[in-house]
């Protein structure tokens, strides 16, 4: 019999977490694995997904998703819920009380915020023992997750994300008409960002850096690709410091990989990354990466080998990195070439194969815990 599995997510617009689930429901095995998507509330423009997704409209701290996704699993039979971001991973964890399906928490960097972080923490620690089982992205996310349950006895796996590789596949996109879509030069070195525009991302540390390189305008061209509230902090810190014509603010692109075709450099100067997802893409793109040393990029990005890791998390830094890239091409195509290399091993096959077992074991324990019970 297939384990029904749902997925349960605060929303599903263009961002990394919305895209594991993506992968994954999309990926599991059909024979073995039922999938569905429960989305807390709708997106305006959600990414697209292959299977059942269900749009609950509940607000941002609506408790009516406890009882929704209690519902849910009930009428639908589901065995384990599969809980993704913050408000579904608190909801689902009170919602084990109304309901017997199974849960796993599916941590994708939550744990490192600060402001509502805090209280999702002190919530966490309070309500994680209910949870059967606890993924984390990365070996960082591993750290921030067990320091804050304080309980040895729950289980953290890593399980790493994986990407498309089809859809990331430079020989799909060609990079001159990807320049000429965005109005760049062929001669232009473009060092390029692809992220969700707020704090945490950094988008204002690339633009900082950008203004210490004004005096190589005609050198380089700075795109930043993405949207969210920072934008209109980000559109004032450009008019004021003079660079219009140097960064670009090309909005929220569908298809990421054939923007990442134009670029010459990808930067990641996340503030907090538990993982790094669009450094990943970059380096499938062919294009060598600059990130920072926080969280789960260390781990991902080998600094020399498959990247630069910054020193330390500065504009100075991030200016003085994208102009050695740009002065090294040897060192460009090495840091290239190597990077498109490894990031074939996050095919998803691996991740796949932890989760389905996790699954069948979390199914196991259920059935004999229940097996015993009923001997009582």
């Amino acid at each position: 019999m297939k384990i029904r599995v749902l997925h349960v997510i605060d929303h599903l617009g263009y961002g990394g977490a919305p895209f594991v689930v993506k992968n994954l429901v999309e990926r599991m095995p059909a024979d073995r694995i039922e999938s569905c998507v429960c989305a807390l509330r709708p997106n305006p423009k959600p990414i697209p997904i292959e299977a059942e997704v269900i749009n609950l409209r509940c607000r941002k701290h609506s408790p009516a998703a406890i009882w929704s996704i209690a519902v849910l699993c009930k009428t639908r039979r589901i065995d384990i819920i599969h809980a993704h971001l913050q408000k579904a991973i608190l909801s689902s964890l009170l919602a084990t009380s109304r309901c017997e399906s199974g849960l796993v928490i599916h941590e994708h960097g939550a744990i490192f915020r600060g402001g509502t972080g805090c209280l999702y923490r002190r919530l966490l620690r309070l309500l994680g023992p209910r949870a059967d089982a606890v993924i984390a992205n990365s070996e960082a996310t591993k750290t921030a997750l067990q320091r804050t349950l304080r309980r040895p006895s729950i289980p953290v796996s890593v399980v790493y994300n994986f990407i498309d590789l089809e859809r990331f596949d430079p020989e799909r996109y060609d990079r001159v008409e990807a320049r000429q879509s965005l109005g760049l030069g062929q001669d232009t070195f473009v060092a390029g960002f692809v992220g969700r525009l707020d704090r945490a991302k950094g988008a204002d540390l690339l633009v900082d850096a950008a203004a210490l390189l004004r005096d190589e305008k005609d050198s380089y061209r700075f795109l930043v690709v993405g949207d969210g509230p920072e934008r209109g902090h980000l559109e004032k810190r450009i008019r004021k410091s003079g660079l219009d014509e140097m960064v670009v603010l090309a909005g929220l692109r569908e298809n990421a990989a054939a923007v990442m075709r134009a670029f010459d450099v990808g930067v990641v100067p996340s503030r907090r990354e538990a993982f790094g997802i669009a450094a990943l893409e970059l380096m499938r793109m062919n294009v060598p990466v600059i990130v920072s040393p926080v969280g789960g990029l260390p781990e991902l990005v080998r600094d020399g080998e498959t990247g630069v890791v910054l020193p330390r998390l500065a504009p100075e830094e991030i200016a003085r990195s994208i102009r050695g890239l740009r002065e090294d091409h040897a060192l460009r195509e090495r840091l290239r070439r190597h990077a498109f290399d490894y990031s074939s091993s996050f095919d998803g096959r691996g991740p796949l194969r932890q989760i389905v077992e996790l699954y069948e074991q979390l199914m196991s324990s259920r059935k004999d815990a229940a097996v015993m019970h009923k001997g009582t």
